[in-house]
C-alpha cells in the first residue's frame, strides 16, 4: 500500500475510535460482510475470529449473541439488527473456520 493510503487508514481509525483504544492493535482492515442483504464494513473481523479459533471454538460452539457482543466492542450494531448481524457473523465464522482446518 502507498503511504497515503496507510495514513488515511490511520486517521480514519483515529476518528472513528475518537482517540480511544477501541480497536485492537493492528486492526486496520475493514471487511465487507453481507448483513440482511446489505453490505456493511466491520473492523476486527480477523482478530475476533482468530481469537475464537485459537480458543478451540468450532462454529457449532459459538452463539450468535457472543459474536454480536464481541463485534459490538469495535463496531456499531443497531439493536434492531442484532439478529441479522448474528446470523451473518456466524456464517462468516463458519467460512473462516473451514478455511483454517483445510
Amino acid at each position: 500500500m502507498t503511504g497515503k493510503v496507510m495514513e488515511f487508514k490511520k486517521r480514519y481509525l483515529e476518528v472513528i475510535c475518537m482517540g480511544k483504544p477501541c480497536c485492537p492493535s493492528g486492526a486496520t482492515e475493514v471487511t465487507m460482510v453481507n448483513v440482511g442483504g446489505v453490505k456493511v464494513g466491520l473492523i476486527a473481523r480477523d482478530e475476533i475470529f482468530k481469537k475464537l479459533y485459537e480458543s478451540g471454538k468450532k462454529p457449532e460452539d459459538v452463539e450468535m449473541e457472543e459474536l454480536v457482543k464481541e463485534f459490538s466492542i469495535y463496531n456499531y450494531i443497531p439493536s434492531a439488527a442484532q439478529n441479522d448481524y448474528g446470523e451473518a457473523l456466524l456464517k462468516e465464522y463458519t467460512k473462516y473456520y473451514k478455511e483454517k482446518v483445510k
